[in-house]
C-alpha cells in the first residue's frame, strides 16, 4: 500500500512527529511505501520527496509564529494557511499525480498547511483519514482549556466565544481570525470530504460527537510505543534503595501542564513529611524553566526537586527506571501524552486527575487519582502513597498487561491498517 503522511513538520519537536517517524518505521517493516508531505524547514529528516514541500510561513526557517520575520510576505503567508493556501493545494495536487498513493493519513495540518490539503487529496479522488492530536476539531484554541479551566463555550456558542474571549493567544486579531476561518471551512464543508478520523482516546470521540461530529465516522486507535532493542534489555524491576518515594515529571514547563500545582502539591506534603524527592525533566523555554527554579526556592523545596533539561541522547528511558512513579498533573483534559505510556511500558505506574482523558487512557490498576486542578487533593494523594508503599509494587506489576492491552506498536498498526483497507474497498 501507498500512504501519504501529511504533517506540518518533518523533523522531531514533540509527541505528533514522535508517532508520524514511528509509525512511518513500522509502516515501512511490513512493506508499505510511505510519501511524506511536508513543509521546508533546516531540520527536516531527509527526505526523497523533499522538493514536493511546501515553503515555511514567510519562507523563514523558523518553527515559532513569534519568530517569523515581520514582513507583508510573512502576513499573507499566515492568512493563507490560516484559511486557504492555493500554493500548498498546487504543490499537493503535484505529489499525489506523481507518486499515486492509496490513501491519505492526515495528521497535524492547521494554521500551518490550510484546510487546501483536504481539497487537494479529495479533487485527487484520494481518501482521507485524519488523526486527531489535539481538541483543534472542537475548540478554537485546540485545547478544551480557557484562563485555568475546561471550557466548553464553543459548543454553546458556536465558537463566538473565541470572539468574546479572545482565545487564541489571548489576541483579538488572531481570535477573530481562528473564528473566521473555522466558518470559512464550514461554507467549504471540508470536514464532509475526511473519510475517517482517527481518535487517540474515548474522550476525544465524546467531544467530537457531542460537538456534532458523526460517531460512525470516529475510530478509536491509541498511540503506540516503539520499542526499540535497548528498551527490551532494560531492567524494569522497581528499585528500592531508601525509603524516599522517587518522582518523575517530565515534559513541557507550562502551567496547562500542572507543574505549578505540582510545585504547591510538594510545598503541602512537605508539611507531614520529607521522604520525596522528584525529578523534573524537560523545558523548553528558558523563561518557564525559571520560574520554577524561582518557585522551588521560595517554597523551600530546592533539596527536594532535582530539575534537568530534557535528554536528546535516546536514554531518557533511565529517568523512568529510576523513578517510582510518573506525575502527569496536567490542568488541561489532554489527550494521550506520550509520559503516559512510556511510564507504564516501563512499568511506572502513574498518577493523574481523575478527568478528561485520563478516565480512557488509564485504570485503577494503573493509575493513582486524584481531584483534578487540586494541589491538597494531590498531595493527598502522594502522600497515601508514601504511607502505603506495596500499593506502588502492586500498580507496577500490573503495567505491562495494561500497555500490552493498549499501547503496543502491533495492535495499533493492525487496526490502522485495517481502517485503511476498508476505506480502500469502499
Amino acid at each position: 500500500m501507498k500512504i501519504l503522511i501529511v504533517h506540518y513538520r518533518y523533523f522531531i519537536s514533540g509527541g505528533p512527529e514522535r508517532y508520524l517517524f514511528n509509525l512511518k518505521d513500522a509502516l515501512e517493516k511490513r512493506g508499505h511505501e510511505v510519501i511524506p508531505f511536508s513543509i521546508r524547514n533546516s531540520k527536516n529528516i531527509p527526505s526523497t520527496f523533499s522538493d514536493y514541500f511546501v515553503n515555511n510561513i514567510g519562507k523563514s526557517d523558523e518553527v515559532f509564529v513569534n519568530q517569523y520575520p515581520k514582513t507583508l510576505h510573512t502576513y499573507i503567508d499566515l492568512i493563507c494557511r490560516e484559511f486557504y493556501s492555493f500554493e500548498v493545494k498546487r504543490k499537493l495536487k503535484k505529489l499525489i499525480a506523481d507518486t499515486n498513493p492509496d490513501l491519505c493519513y492526515l495528521l497535524v495540518y492547521k494554521r500551518a498547511l490550510s484546510p487546501s490539503v483536504i481539497d487537494a487529496c479529495h479533487e485527487m479522488g484520494l481518501p482521507i483519514v485524519n488523526r486527531i492530536s489535539d481538541y483543534n476539531p472542537v475548540c478554537g484554541a485546540a485545547s478544551l482549556y480557557h484562563n485555568g479551566h475546561f471550557c466548553k463555550e464553543c459548543f454553546t456558542y458556536h465558537d463566538k466565544s473565541l470572539l468574546k474571549r479572545h482565545c487564541v493567544k489571548g489576541s483579538k486579531l488572531f481570535s477573530t481570525m481562528r473564528y473566521l476561518s473555522i466558518k470559512l471551512s464550514e461554507r467549504l464543508h471540508i470536514d464532509d470530504k475526511i473519510n475517517q478520523y482517527v481518535c487517540t482516546n474515548g474522550f476525544m470521540k465524546e467531544m467530537m460527537s457531542e460537538r456534532g461530529y458523526n460517531p460512525n465516522k470516529l475510530q478509536i486507535i491509541p498511540t503506540f510505543f516503539n520499542e526499540k532493542e535497548v528498551y527490551k534489555q532494560a531492567d524494569k524491576s522497581m528499585r528500592y534503595s531508601t525509603d524516599t518515594l522517587r518522582m518523575l515529571y517530565i515534559g513541557n514547563i507550562d502551567e496547562s501542564k500542572g507543574i505549578y500545582d505540582l510545585v504547591e502539591a510538594l510545598a503541602i506534603l512537605k508539611k507531614s513529611t520529607s521522604f520525596f524527592h522528584l525529578s523534573i525533566v524537560g523545558g523548553l523555554h528558558e523563561e518557564e524553566n525559571n520560574k520554577v527554579l524561582r518557585l522551588l526556592e521560595n517554597k523551600n523545596l530546592v533539596e527536594h526537586v532535582k530539575f534537568e533539561p530534557f535528554r536528546s541522547d535516546g536514554k531518557v528511558f533511565e529517568y523512568y527506571l529510576d523513578s517510582h512513579i510518573t506525575i502527569l498533573p496536567a490542568r488541561w483534559v489532554e489527550n494521550l501524552p506520550n509520559t503516559l505510556i512510556e511510564s507504564l511500558y516501563f512499568h511506572r505506574p502513574v498518577v493523574v486527575p481523575r478527568w478528561g482523558s485520563f478516565k480512557y487512557t488509564t485504570d485503577k490498576q494503573v493509575a493513582f487519582y486524584y481531584e483534578a486542578l487540586n494541589p491538597t487533593s494531590l498531595a493527598d494523594t502522594l502522600k497515601g502513597i508514601i504511607m502505603n508503599p506495596n500499593t506502588i509494587t502492586m500498580k507496577h506489576e500490573a503495567c505491562e498487561l495494561f500497555f500490552q492491552a493498549n499501547y503496543t506498536e502491533k495492535s495499533h498498526v493492525d487496526k490502522l491498517l485495517n481502517l485503511f483497507n476498508n476505506i480502500i474497498k469502499q
